[in-house]
């Protein structure tokens, strides 16, 4: 079974991807748009790699390549959640210029009240604003328009101690 953490393991393999100046990418290859802008080609990409593109399939079985579209059609299936509830696996739609439509989506990876982390796909490197590629950022809950969590067929649980004793357990 795979959960919202198996899609963030296959993002995190490609953190460093540069596709350079003309959007040259694997991930659009595979949708089948070559050369075009790749954020939401890259996430489709990675639930792809694990046979899950059904729970993204807002334009076709892979998955999604335009945002405005896919975020109708998660909001149709009832899939957006609080923005503070952000978990690892959600996908983090913004909106940069705040004319209510999705202009880019990231993966989250990590998330807390003071801000998230994600790896996105056609996203600026940290270091250098002028090469996109694949890389983590850290973000706060400004331009964000949806966080998104797709029906994972195992959930993202926390961790869970199942000490029930205070007394010492180790074996020297």
């Amino acid at each position: 079974m795979t959960a919202g953490i198996d899609i963030v393991n296959i993002a995190r393999k490609q953190v460093g991807f540069y596709g350079g100046v003309t959007d040259a990418n694997p991930y659009g290859d595979w949708y089948g748009i070559p050369n075009a802008p790749y954020c939401a080609m890259g996430i489709s990409w990675c639930f792809g790699q694990v046979g899950l593109s059904h729970l993204i399939a807002a334009q076709t079985p892979k998955g999604f390549s335009y945002n405005p579209v896919a975020l109708t059609w998660f909001q149709r299936q009832g899939l957006v959640v609080n923005k503070m509830t952000m978990q690892p696996g959600d996908l983090v739609m913004y909106d940069w210029n705040g004319d209510g439509v999705a202009d880019h989506v990231e993966i989250c990876e990590a998330a807390s009240p003071g801000g998230f982390t994600t790896i996105g796909f056609n996203t600026g490197n940290p270091n250098d604003p002028t090469q996109a590629g694949c890389w983590r950022v850290h973000r706060n809950y400004l331009f964000v328009i949806a966080v998104i969590r797709p029906k994972y067929p195992v959930a993202v649980q926390p961790t869970v101690s199942k000490v029930t004793s205070k007394k010492a357990t180790a074996v020297v």
